[in-house]
């Protein structure tokens, strides 16, 4: 340890290796070491903009999250957390002898400006220290922007394997009965649905997407594939109640099958979903494509997909349905 007393900060949300990695520098730099969490209401201010924010972690969560690496690393007697309000939170202080600063790639040019104004304070300038990128196993950063947005997981793995966008997947009997078990939550009636807006929402199967359209429940993006029980009932997207302007993105997919087709085309219609009204119409089978949507989803999208003989299945794209889709996914057998 080489300073007395060391600051750091950061919004910590979904606490991530990047995080974990950044405190234990400050960690081993500073006899005391300070840490700020920025307020849900700085998170929400005109001059702090973050993608998703309405899906960050309130400030409580994301404070225990932080408090709780700190009991973990056994260095409670040494560091304190404090709420910031601005880029600046305790580092401006007179009464506060802070000598250095620890920060990631990302956030370094935050630490010069910080400097810069306790030069006109007339404070010493604090030492930094940055922290190279934490890399995920798909060679990009690690952020919560990428797991809000379901790329990866906290500890860096993308919820698509790679090698699954070069192999088909092969549906095995083993998993075949896990699938018959509903992922999510059963709704008899649509008109059970909250009330309240979700912001994505994607429909898996004809029947399911035209009950919604028939409803004007609109969804962002809808999975077809013009058949009802394996026989074809449709032939055209206007019998699904669309207007005809959508945009259609043709998929191949075999059926008992997860084909590199059907990763790769539902990552690619999530990104065109953000601003337009997609559909996924398979050619082929549509009946495994919950999987590689919920993989491919951001958090808090919610996927609707028809159960035989039991209604329609909610599913809130969360980081634990997502665990248990890889899960799934990695049970295929994969074809060389």
């Amino acid at each position: 340890m080489e300073f007395n007393l060391v600051a750091c900060g950061g919004t910590f949300d979904h606490f991530h290796k990047g995080h974990r990695e950044l405190l234990k520098l400050a960690f081993s730099l500073g006899k005391k070491v300070i840490v700020g969490v920025t307020s849900d209401n700085y998170l929400k201010g005109s001059k702090f903009k973050i993608q998703h924010s309405k899906f960050v972690e309130s400030y409580e969560k994301r404070k225990e999250e932080v408090l709780g690496f700190i009991k973990e690393e056994k260095v409670l007697d040494r560091v304190g957390i404090v709420e910031i309000n601005d880029l600046f939170g305790p580092t401006l202080s007179y009464d506060l002898a802070i000598d250095a600063i620890v920060v990631s790639e990302s956030t370094k040019e935050g630490a010069r400006t910080i400097n810069k104004y306790r030069t006109d304070k007339g404070l010493p300038r604090l030492e930094m220290f940055i922290l190279p990128m934490v890399l995920a196993k798909d060679g990009g950063e690690i952020s919560s922007f990428r797991i809000r947005n379901g790329e990866i997981d906290r500890e860096g793995r993308p919820y698509i394997n790679p090698l699954w966008l070069k192999h088909k997947l092969l549906l095995t009997e083993a998993i075949k009965r896990r699938l018959e078990k509903p992922f999510g939550v059963i709704i008899k009636d649509l008109k059970e649905l909250p009330s309240q807006n979700i912001q994505f929402v994607i429909t898996v199967g004809d029947v399911t997407t035209k009950k919604f359209n028939d409803l004007y429940l609109k969804q962002n993006i809808a999975v077809v594939d013009f058949k009802v029980g394996r026989k074809i009932m449709f032939s055209r997207i206007e019998e699904l109640g669309f207007s005809g302007i959508e945009i259609v993105v043709k998929i191949n997919n075999l059926a008992g099958c997860l084909t590199p087709d059907i990763f790769k085309g539902v990552r690619n219609a999530l990104k065109q979903g953000l601003e337009n009204r997609i559909i996924i119409k398979i050619e082929g089978e549509e009946d495994l494509s919950v999987l590689p949507l919920v993989l491919a989803s951001p958090l808090n999208c919610v996927v609707f997909y028809g159960q035989p003989n039991e209604g329609i299945v909610r599913v809130v794209v969360s980081e634990e349905i997502k665990k248990i889709a890889y899960g799934l996914v990695d049970g295929f057998e994969m074809l060389k």
